[in-house]
């Protein structure tokens, strides 16, 4: 008897096969996600054990990032604002008393004009917590600005001293804008009607600062300064008149009798500005 031997069929050498749950953690990441989406459009179709399909990260587009601090600060800046139906008898001095606010504060935010008329049914946003912002602001400015000045004396002493900062301008603008309207009365000195040095003095004085009656003595109630350091506060003289300065070539003050209290242009030539406090 002849015995056949059938010769074993083996399989050509290849690439190791590696099982398809061993790949799990291999196909997870951005480059496996984006490998699946490539083989996906070629048309091949993986099928994949429960644990391999488990272990793959499901695409989810990367959360959205916040800027808390901006959110807050958004939150904090409407939260420090309210708005405000003008009614008969309002003023904007008035409104800045009864929301802890400041006439310069409200001008700035409603766009109004210099001599802050408002008008009944208009409707104003009025910034609130100026007032209480305002001293420690100013602090901060006047120790700067002593801070600078030592210095500059300190690198040269032979140079002229700079004049001193007006740290309580904005407050006596503050102050000044609430008499908008009132009555030329000639030596008249309080609310219910002003003439020029009258109106500065008492203004001055809500502000804490002591200044003579007269406008010829106003003259010499502080540091004379050139046009270019005027600043907002600041008393504007001539001889025979004077009002306090309010900045952008204006002044406020009270004129002459039929002339409310008012912000006009400066339209007498070489003014004399003088910083007090």
């Amino acid at each position: 008897m002849t015995s056949s031997h059938t010769r074993g069929r083996h399989r050509a050498e290849g690439r190791p096969v590696t099982a398809f749950s061993s790949l799990g953690p291999c196909l997870t990441g951005p480059a496996a996600r984006r490998a699946a989406l490539a083989a996906a459009s070629s048309g091949l179709v993986l099928t994949m054990a429960t644990t391999t399909a488990s272990a793959m990260e499901p695409v989810h587009p990367d959360p959205p990032v916040v800027d808390t601090q901006a959110t807050a600060s958004t939150q904090t800046g409407d939260a420090a604002q309210v708005t405000h139906t003008v009614v008969s008898g309002d003023t904007v001095g008035k409104l800045a008393q009864r929301y802890d606010s400041t006439i310069s504060a409200i001008i700035s935010a409603n766009g109004l004009n210099a001599q802050a008329l408002i008008i009944v049914g208009e409707v104003l946003t009025i910034p609130q917590g100026q007032a209480s912002v305002a001293a420690p602001t100013t602090a901060t400015s006047s120790a700067n600005g002593i801070e600078r000045e030592s210095a500059s004396a300190s690198r040269s002493a032979a140079r002229s001293e700079a004049p001193p900062a007006n740290t309580s301008g904005n407050a006596v603008l503050d102050i000044a804008y609430q008499y908008i309207g009132t009555p030329y009365v000639w030596g008249g000195s309080t609310p219910a009607g002003f003439d020029c040095s009258g109106f500065t003095q008492y203004v001055y004085a809500q502000a804490g600062i002591s200044i003579p009656r007269s406008s010829s003595a106003q003259r010499n109630a502080g540091t004379q300064v050139s046009a270019s350091q005027a600043q907002p506060g600041d008393l504007v003289w001539w001889p025979g008149h004077v009002g306090i300065y309010v900045g952008n070539g204006q002044y406020i003050a009270a004129f002459s009798p039929g002339n409310p209290l008012s912000v006009r242009d400066i339209y007498k030539a070489n003014p004399t500005f003088i910083r007090v406090g």
